[in-house]
C-alpha cells in the first residue's frame, strides 16, 4: 500500500451528540484525539476495524458507531457513517477541502440476544385427525330470537 493511499484522521472517543436551539454539539468527557489510517478505497468494515485497532478498543464491530460534523450554513450537524457509500462521501468531503475532519467514535452496548421463545407443542394434541365438521357445536342452531319491539 503506497502512502498516497493512506488517510490520517483523528477520532474523538466516548461521546455522545446533544442537540442545542440551533445546531449539535459534541460532548466527551475524554478529549482523546487518535491517528486512525484509513485507505482512501477502504469499505466500512474495513473503517470499523481500523478505528478499534487504532483506539484500542474492546468492542464488537457492531457495537461502534462512527460520525462526523458536517458544516453547513453555519449549523453544525452529525453525519453517520453507517455503510460503504457513507464511507466514500467521508472521504471524498476529506479530499475536497483537505482538512482532517475529526471523526467521532462511540461505543454503545448490545442489546442482549433473547433467545426465540419455545414452542410448546404437545405431540398428542393434533388435529390431524378431527375434522372441523364433526364438531357437535357446527350441527347444532344455536341462533336467538329477538323479542324487543325496537328490533321488529
Amino acid at each position: 500500500m503506497a502512502v498516497a493511499e493512506v488517510v490520517v484522521m483523528g477520532g474523538n472517543y466516548m461521546g455522545a451528540w446533544e442537540e442545542g436551539p440551533n445546531c449539535w454539539k459534541w460532548k466527551s468527557s475524554i478529549k482523546e484525539t487518535v491517528p486512525i489510517p484509513l485507505r482512501r478505497s477502504g469499505s466500512y468494515a474495513d473503517m470499523v476495524q481500523s478505528v478499534i485497532e487504532s483506539g484500542e478498543l474492546i468492542c464488537e464491530p457492531k457495537n461502534v458507531v462512527i460520525s462526523y460534523v458536517m458544516n453547513e450554513r453555519g449549523k453544525i450537524y452529525p453525519t453517520f457513517i453507517n455503510n460503504d457509500r457513507h464511507v466514500s462521501l467521508y472521504m471524498l468531503d476529506v479530499t475536497a477541502d483537505g482538512s482532517r475532519l475529526l471523526l467521532r467514535i462511540n461505543v454503545v452496548p448490545g442489546s442482549p440476544t433473547i433467545p426465540p421463545p419455545h414452542s410448546a407443542i404437545d405431540e398428542h394434541d393434533s388435529f390431524k385427525y378431527e375434522s372441523l365438521d364433526a364438531h357437535p357445536m357446527d350441527s347444532e342452531d344455536h341462533s336467538m330470537e329477538l323479542n324487543n319491539p325496537i328490533f321488529s
